[in-house]
């Protein structure tokens, strides 16, 4: 699997990105046991120990029929894993957050062709690491006399970054319709509000509206 460079793609991707929300098959893995015995393996070679406390009850992101892949969240905000459907390996993403926490970390599935092609994105959104850094300078004592500089420029420093990139397919038209088709209007009115509410996040972490 190729992992694009990253300065290349932060303003063209970020800037383009269509944040697919619609037809996404969701939900949290039952246990371990249960991917297992369906033929997944850990292509890090882990251990059943700690694939199963890893990925007990861990989130399922942007599960699409017409993807290659998928990721899993450790519960609770944590570690990425992706997902080859292919292979059936699941693969630890070590990601790093600038903070350190993997709070700071996001995702967005890329499923429009912009003319950079389709793919699954992590983001460090640096928001703990930013609140660190405002703290430090305004609970300053005595009162920096550049405070405002200097907050302008932790702004700066940080900044959301994307932090990794993976190619996927974009969206089947037709797969997607026939799956909204079957979709109750209480489920479409539900998708279509989370999908408004996961936008808003986004612009609220990013700054990219």
């Amino acid at each position: 699997m190729k992992t694009l460079s990253i300065k290349a793609l932060i303003a063209s991707f970020m800037l383009t990105a269509t944040f697919q929300s619609s037809a996404a098959i969701t939900g949290t893995v039952k246990a371990w046991p249960y991917m297992q015995s369906a033929g997944w393996t850990s292509a890090d070679g882990y251990d059943f120990d700690k694939m199963h406390n890893a990925l007990y009850q861990a989130e399922i992101i942007d599960n699409y029929p017409w993807t290659k892949q998928f990721l899993l969240r450790v519960r609770g905000g944590g570690s990425f894993y992706l997902a080859d459907k292919k292979s059936k390996t699941v693969r630890h993403l070590k990601i790093k957050s600038v903070s350190g926490y993997s709070s700071d970390l996001t995702s967005i599935y890329q499923g429009e062709n912009n003319g950079k092609g389709c793919f699954f994105a992590i983001i460090d959104g640096k928001a703990l690491a930013l609140n660190k850094a405002e703290d430090d300078i305004t609970a300053s004592f005595p009162p920096r006399p550049n405070a405002a500089q200097e907050l302008a420029q932790v702004r700066e420093q940080f900044k959301p970054e994307v932090v990794a990139v993976f190619l996927d397919n974009c969206v089947n038209k037709q797969q997607e319709a026939a799956m909204n088709a079957k979709r109750s209007s209480d489920e479409r009115t539900l998708q279509q509000w989370v999908a408004k509410e996961s936008l808003k996040e986004l612009c609220r972490r990013t700054g990219n509206c």
